[in-house]
């Protein structure tokens, strides 16, 4: 499935927010998602990270980079709360998983899962 389909006018509206938003994350308390919210927010992030770290190597162009982070935006739909509340979470779900596994864990599990993340997320 092509992820390039899901970058619509409000997902990149959304996709600015999010990226303006990593930068100025305030101090906070912990934000309690569970489920199917937990694991869609687990793969937005994973999507995000490992786009991120794949363009910054040179083996995605700009606009695979967009592309892909649109659809980690668009994972966040099953997330809820408010816009702030889900930049809060993916902030959180950044710092543990950065804190959790090496670069090349985090490739790995993004490997093992990603087919199964866009099939429930996309």
């Amino acid at each position: 499935m092509r992820l390039k389909s899901f970058l619509t006018r409000p997902v990149l509206a959304g996709f600015v927010a999010l990226n303006l938003g990593f930068a100025a994350l305030p101090a906070r308390a912990d934000l309690v998602i569970q489920g199917r919210a937990a694991q869609a927010l687990h793969c937005s992030a994973m999507l995000y990270m490992v786009s991120e770290q794949l363009y910054n190597a040179g083996y995605m162009n700009r606009s695979e980079l967009n592309w892909a982070q649109g659809a980690a935006v668009k994972m966040l739909d099953y997330v809820p709360g408010t816009d702030d509340q889900k930049v809060a979470a993916m902030g959180q779900r950044f710092d543990k998983i950065s804190r959790t596994r090496s670069l090349e864990g985090l490739m790995q599990e993004y490997n093992d899962t990603s087919t199964w993340c866009q099939k429930h997320f996309l």
